[in-house]
């Protein structure tokens, strides 16, 4: 095992991961607490669309899914007036453009069927070091952000109504922590895949939410149960030779099938 880690792809990947498990979490925080459910959605779609430009064209696909990631967010904030972050009707046909448009990319590209599979799974093994560093300092942007704006962060959580008359930039907040929101999903996207984004920013919230009894406890048991994930997904994948993005949504899934056990004895 240790030797599997001192390869140079592997434990880029095993870094990466790392520091997505402890900060992705809390954004997925805000995901939760600001019900941006939708937007989730939208940009995951919006990101196989960035993966199939990526692939057509052969640019790099985290600089595409970035870009898309922050476009598409930008997109919907104008949709939306400026309004309402998680509208559903913005964010329904942002979602169904994407698709399109990748569909349409795809054929005429002729971008090939198994890479293009490839983009709803993800692969830790192929981060470059530019990519390593930008997983890094994102995650230290969530954490300081976190730690830095915790008051306004709660504010805004507990009423938007409130959070705009006693906040002065309730407003640039939300804008942040929605940008933030996109720029990791973004990442968990090159990482683990469109289709298992859910394991790194959604599941341990949810898991962390049975036991925490303030927000500072959700965020923090949140980014402990990332780590954990994190960790031991990556660890297993190793050792039983899995797709270490499935790996780490199945523990991130036991931990929390594990938490409605222990809830239940409680």
């Amino acid at each position: 095992m240790l030797e599997l880690l001192l390869l140079p792809p592997i434990l880029k990947g095993f870094v990466a991961l790392l520091f997505a498990g402890v900060s992705f979490p809390l954004a997925g925080v805000m995901v939760t607490r600001l019900d941006m459910l939708p937007l989730r959605y939208m940009l995951m779609h919006s990101l196989l669309l960035g993966g199939a430009i990526a692939l057509a064209f052969n640019f790099p696909p985290l600089v595409c899914y970035i870009l898309l990631s922050l476009v598409t967010v930008l997109v919907m904030v104008y949709l939306s007036g400026g309004r309402n972050m998680h509208l559903g009707l913005s964010s329904a046909v942002l979602m169904v453009l994407s698709m399109a448009i990748a569909s349409v990319i795809v054929q005429v590209f002729d971008v090939p069927a198994k890479d293009t599979l490839e983009l709803i799974w993800g692969s830790p093994y192929t981060i470059t070091v530019s990519e390593l560093t930008i997983f890094i300092l994102l995650s230290l942007v969530v954490v300081f952000y976190v730690l830095c704006f915790s008051r306004e962060i709660s504010i805004l959580f507990f009423d938007r109504d409130v959070a705009s008359t006693i906040l002065k930039d309730a407003e640039k907040h939300r804008y942040v922590m929605v940008i933030l929101v996109a720029l990791v999903v973004a990442l968990s996207m090159r990482f683990v895949g469109a289709l298992l984004i859910d394991a790194l920013l959604i599941l341990p919230v949810i898991t962390a939410g049975r036991f925490a009894k303030s927000l500072r406890g959700l965020f923090i048991y949140s980014s402990i149960i990332g780590f954990l994930v994190a960790v031991f997904g990556y660890l297993v994948s190793l050792a039983l030779d899995f797709p270490p993005g499935a790996t780490v949504a199945i523990v991130s899934s036991l931990i929390y099938l594990l938490s409605l056990g222990v809830g239940r004895k409680k």
